[in-house]
Formats: C-alpha cells, sequence, structure tokens
C-alpha cells in the first residue's frame, strides 16, 4: 500500500519483491525467449537456447559441448542487441554454458 493507503498495482509489487530478493525480472525472460530467434539471429538461433538471467548476466544454453565455444565469438553482437531491445541496465552480459549445466 501507498502512503495514502492506496492499494499498489500487482505488478508493481511483484517487482519490487523480485528486486528485493536478487531475482531476475520474469518478465524480461519471457521477453527474451519469445524474441529469440529474431534477437540472436545467427549464430545463435537453432544452437542455443536462453535459460534465465542472473544478475545482469544473460545465461545461454550451447545445443552441444562443441558450440560453446563457437558461441563466445559472437557474445559482443548479441549483448549488443539485447541493450538495444531492452535498454542499457537490464543485460550486460551473456554467458554460454554447455547443455545441462544450466
Amino acid at each position: 500500500m501507498t502512503d495514502r493507503g492506496d492499494l499498489e498495482p500487482f505488478n508493481e509489487t511483484i517487482d519490487d519483491v523480485f528486486k528485493k530478493l536478487g531475482l531476475p525480472d520474469p518478465v524480461l525472460m519471457s521477453k527474451i525467449v519469445a524474441d529469440w530467434e529474431e534477437l540472436a539471429g545467427s549464430p545463435w538461433v537453432g544452437r542455443s537456447k536462453p535459460l534465465y538471467v542472473r544478475g545482469r548476466t544473460l545465461v545461454v544454453e550451447a545445443q552441444s559441448p562443441s558450440m560453446v565455444a563457437f558461441l563466445r565469438y559472437g557474445e559482443s553482437s548479441l549483448v549488443e542487441n539485447l541493450k538495444n531491445r531492452y535498454g542499457t541496465r537490464e543485460i550486460e552480459g551473456v554467458e554460454v554454458v554447455p547443455p545441462g549445466r544450466g
């Protein structure tokens, strides 16, 4: 509730709870998943999938262990796309992990 005793919108309250607990914004992650093919482009599409946001880092699972090093070469362009789409405060880096390690 606000100082005036008014009810706050539910989504603002949930956002505050997530921030206080240090958890990522679930809305941001759902947007990233929905936009992944358009957002990530080559070489990411079909070779990776976004898993979660830890702090300001998007954790992405590579399709295979051999893809991890290959995808790391494209991290900077992916980060730039993420910043352009969602703002510079949301995602500052990308971590590529092998399958099953996320």
